[in-house]
């Protein structure tokens, strides 16, 4: 008889996990608007954002385009599907088909691609290396990759595919895997045809005498394969809109170098500050020709400031600037370039009385930057993948260089946080980590701030306020948890009742070929209060993991993505999942023992028989039930463990009473315990950073107790 009950343990187990896998929720993803901060009249350009293909392997990815002609875009083999690039969605391999004009065939081909999160390879016509044409590696990095003439198919179409794996940061936090190993892109992604000679990455940097403004432009002239096409001619012009107020003109021989670097100085008299107040923009123009009648231009704006951080406190051009700051979500950010509300917001935010907004975990998209120059509000900005972080894998500050020079044009870049829970005991590390970020960030200030501290989020320079969609965690994710409880609450009362009325009987009557009826039901409740006992612990779990507030949630998605993953899955899957793995567990725990007892009991037999000392399992239902009326979510868990630690005696005497050994029910555990202790040898650094976060932090307190 008990045969038939651990068959349908594992079959109800079999089926929830297979309607976990069939109908798992991926997070949906919108599409990001996006722009950029350089414009050109002489580059031409494609904009490949857009619809793409979506697929899990590159293999899959080119198979499916080319061999079977995309037949199997809506074909579960293939697994192909459509989305939209740029978004915040997580992929592995997009591919986007395009077809170079004519007119482009004579110029040099440009891939622009920005915001990339993770380990990005690109391909070209191909998924062998040989058709590899360049990889970002970045949070939120942009490059700009040159494509082979050889790479193209002029007059064809033209197959990109971009396979994406996990950003470091997901695997270098706290307890953090490459698992899903997925990235996203969130920028801008587009082809420009450009001449022999582009123009490149400008930086600027703008010095004061009195009321003159000494504005240095550096960039860099790119020859692509034809740099004995000089000299060049180099001139740059700044205006105010109207007229022009400086100009500086220089002339470039070649060098033989692929790269030459080229620097600009202009004076503006009286130059006009930029300011919240009055986000006064000029714009510089630059142009590079040949005596072969080439050219390329860019043009960009550039706000005049002049930005110190001195004894706890901000100055912008020399007065004191308080801080009132809105903390920004990841998930609020997509939603606003999604709809397009950027401006309307940042302006409704200045209403508000807010000067400033703060990017959680994310660098901002050049969109961002662009709408906050000219709303006149500043923004603080996370480094990604400071958050979390043991001082061993801390982030390669060098990796910021690129985007801290690209702020440099952007006057409402204030202020970086380069660390959020930095381990303060291993002082040699985070201190020459924190040193070489000043050094890349500079002159911007940078902070370790911690948003869920309220001595951290408030300061001498003033503060920084979370909105209700960034307090504490997206909990209330199982709603019916409530009454779910209550009800589970009383069917451990009724189990528990209905064992206590049942035959009494000894371990010798698990012999019994024949057992009467009441035996029989004496059985079933038993048998039925293991199984309860179980599902009770997966429910106290799946309510910690779908309806706990923790202080770090809004770094949760993009540090813990799995975590974030099953949470959008139903909860009702997971607690049937952990309640028949746990009971599954259970049994292959006494079943290790069954044979070596006398008699050789049945494995469920056994196991309802040893239940007896856990008839306490009603309390905690009860407890869990009473957390709607101010019970600390971790209340009911801890009591479970408690008691069984109380009754372990109780377990020990009973098993040597009947002739047994209890050290064989340790082997299951311990065997776990291994597993968990080999995985740990690898991650030993995350164990000492959790000590050291528990010393310094009230993060257990808030977990444990205020959950």
């Amino acid at each position: 008889m008990f045969n038939k009950r651990l068959y349908l343990l594992v079959l109800t187990f079999a089926i929830a996990l297979g309607l976990l896998i069939w109908n798992w929720n991926s997070t949906p993803g919108v599409f990001l608007k996006t722009s950029s901060f350089l414009a050109s009249v002489d580059r031409w350009e494609m904009d490949l954002g857009g619809q793409w293909k979506i697929y899990p392997s590159l293999r899959q990815a080119w198979i499916t385009e080319t061999e079977q002609e995309g037949k199997g875009i809506d074909s579960p083999i293939t697994g192909g599907e459509y989305g939209y690039l740029p978004s915040s969605k997580e992929f592995q391999v997009a591919l986007k088909t395009f077809k170079i004009p004519a007119e482009w065939n004579a110029r040099s081909i440009m891939l622009q691609i920005n915001g990339v999160y993770g380990h990005c390879d690109l391909y070209l016509n191909g998924m062998e290396s040989a058709h590899r044409i360049g990889s970002i590696v970045g949070e939120g990095g942009s490059e700009r990759i040159q494509i082979p003439v050889t790479a193209l198919n002029h007059g064809q179409d033209n197959l990109l595919l971009l396979e994406l794996s996990a950003p470091s940061a997901q695997k270098a936090t706290f307890l953090g895997s490459g698992y899903p190993d997925k990235g996203r892109i969130t920028g801008r992604i587009a082809l420009q045809a450009v001449m022999e000679t582009s123009l490149e990455n400008p930086r600027t940097q703008v010095t004061w005498e009195d009321a003159m403004a000494r504005v240095q432009v550096d960039f860099q002239l790119s020859h692509h394969g034809f740099s004995e096409y000089g000299p060049w001619t180099v001139q740059g012009i700044i205006s105010d809109g109207s007229a022009e107020i400086a100009q500086a003109v220089t002339q470039v021989h070649s060098d033989e170098s692929p790269v030459q670097n080229v620097s600009l100085a202009f004076q503006i008299p009286d130059g006009h500050l930029w300011s919240p107040e009055d986000p006064y923009l000029y714009q510089v123009y630059l142009t590079v020709s040949n005596s072969r009648g080439d050219r390329d231009d860019i043009a960009f704006a550039l706000g005049l400031t002049s930005l110190a951080y001195q004894d706890g406190l901000f100055l912008l051009n020399g007065k004191e600037l308080p801080i009132k700051g809105l903390a920004l979500s990841p998930e609020k950010e997509a939603e606003l370039r999604n709809q397009g509300d950027i401006e309307a917001w940042l302006k409704e935010c200045k209403e508000q009385g807010y000067n400033l907004i703060y990017f959680l975990g994310q660098q901002p998209d050049e969109y961002w930057l662009l709408e906050a120059d000219r709303a006149g509000i500043g923004l603080w900005i996370e480094l990604p993948g400071s958050a979390m972080v043991p001082a061993q894998r801390l982030p390669e500050p060098r990796a910021w260089g690129e985007w801290a020079k690209t702020a440099s044009l952007h006057p409402s870049v204030w202020a970086y946080t380069s660390g959020i829970g930095l381990e303060y005991n291993s002082q040699p590390l985070v201190k020459a980590y924190e040193q070489e970020v000043s050094s890349v960030t500079a002159p911007i200030p940078t902070f370790n701030l911690n948003l869920t501290d309220e001595e951290s989020r408030v300061g001498s320079w003033g503060e920084i306020q979370q909105p209700q969609e960034t307090q504490g965690s997206r909990g209330g994710l199982w709603p019916a948890e409530k009454w779910v409880s209550v009800i589970w609450a009383v069917l451990l009362v009724i189990v528990a009742w209905s064992n206590l009325a049942a035959v009494n009987w000894r371990y010798k009557e698990l012999q019994n070929k024949k057992p009467k009826r009441a035996l029989r039901m004496a059985w079933f409740w038993q048998g039925l209060a293991m199984i309860t006992r179980q599902m009770t612990l997966a429910g106290i779990l799946t309510a910690l993991l779908f309806n706990t507030e923790v202080p770090w949630a809004q770094w949760v998605p993009n540090q813990w993505p799995l975590w974030e993953g099953i949470r959008m899955q139903s909860p009702w899957l997971i607690w049937v999942i952990l309640g028949s793995l746990f009971s599954l567990l259970r049994l292959l725990q006494v079943g290790v023992v069954a044979p070596h007892l006398p008699g050789a009991p049945d494995t469920i037999g056994l196991a309802a028989w040893l239940e007896r000392r856990y008839f306490w399992n009603w309390t905690v239902g009860v407890l869990w039930a009473l957390q709607a009326w101010g019970i600390p979510r971790s209340v009911p868990f801890l009591v479970y463990m408690g008691f069984n630690f109380l009754f372990l005696p109780l377990k020990v005497r009973d098993v040597h009473r009947i002739g047994g050994g209890y050290a064989a029910f340790l082997w299951v555990p311990g065997i776990i315990l291994l597993i968990g202790a080999v995985v740990a040898a690898f991650r030993w650094e995350d164990i000492f950073y959790a000590v050291h976060m528990v010393q310094q932090s009230n993060w257990l307190r808030l977990i444990l107790f205020d959950g």
